[in-house]
């Protein structure tokens, strides 16, 4: 119990120290901004942007389920990609040869030290989103009209659990590299590839990348994707922890 508060407590120092909690929270506030304001204003600014003799656009009038679902496509994006680099950060002890023999010497099941660690992530990593759900949601009903609780509710729960799994990803992806920016590099490129999921017929129902449109539909029918990305974060963190602990001392320390 001591290494899993001490290993909280590090992680924690860690994401305040190095800006990196900041800079989440700004990342997902901004849009949590400029996504009702971006619907707000998308009729003038298509209007704008195609208004010649030969090509006319026009736009219904936004509502608050589009404030909420620019908000959500901006912020698990680029939202999602820095949440990701935390998560596969709280690993970089291992990339240094000092600390990696030092940890790896001292405990003889490396979960306690890694999975507070990954914890912690997830909990800015969500608290984030969630803040910026809820300034989004607020922006919207002074806006563009008075909000269901249950879209919100939707949303949120969906957007969490994804945020998780893609995190449970990048920290596999981690364990398996042991290397930060190859392990960044490999997470951001099968975040983009993913949604290509809901592509395919045979996966629709199952595929956790339908999280990612969750304002469009009630919570009840996404239980089966919820349930592909609860299992998906398991098995990556078990995985890893299996990996981690198979792994000896790198060559290079």
């Amino acid at each position: 119990m001591t290494l899993i508060l001490a290993s909280a407590r590090v992680e924690t120092r860690r994401l305040i120290r190095s800006g990196a909690l900041i800079g989440l929270l700004a990342v997902f506030a901004f849009f949590g901004l400029s996504g009702p304001a971006l619907a707000l204003y998308m009729p003038e600014l298509l209007a704008a942007a195609a208004g010649t003799e030969q090509l006319t656009i026009e736009a219904a009038d936004a509502t608050p389920m589009d404030g909420i679902a620019l908000f959500n496509q901006s912020a698990m994006q680029l939202g999602l990609i820095l949440a990701v680099a935390l998560a596969i950060t709280s690993m970089s002890w291992d990339t240094r040869p000092g600390s990696s023999i030092f940890y790896r010497t001292r405990v003889r099941h490396l979960a306690p030290l890694m999975l507070p660690r990954l914890v912690i992530n997830w909990i800015a990593a969500v608290g984030s989103y969630a803040g910026a759900l809820l300034l989004a949601a607020a922006l919207t009903t002074v806006f563009l009209g008075p909000i269901d609780s249950g879209l919100i509710i939707t949303v949120g729960v969906a957007s969490a659990l994804y945020l998780v799994m893609a995190m449970s990803i990048g920290y596999l992806i981690m364990a398996l590299t042991r290397r930060t920016a190859p392990a960044i590099a490999a997470a951001t490129l099968l975040m983009l590839v993913l949604p290509l999921l809901s592509s395919v017929d045979a996966l629709t129902t199952w595929a956790p990348t339908t999280l990612l449109t969750a304002s469009g539909v009630g919570l009840a029918d996404l239980a089966a994707p919820l349930l592909s990305a609860a299992a998906v974060s398991v098995g990556c963190v078990i995985t890893a922890g299996l990996i981690s602990n198979r792994q000896s001392l790198r060559r290079d320390a």
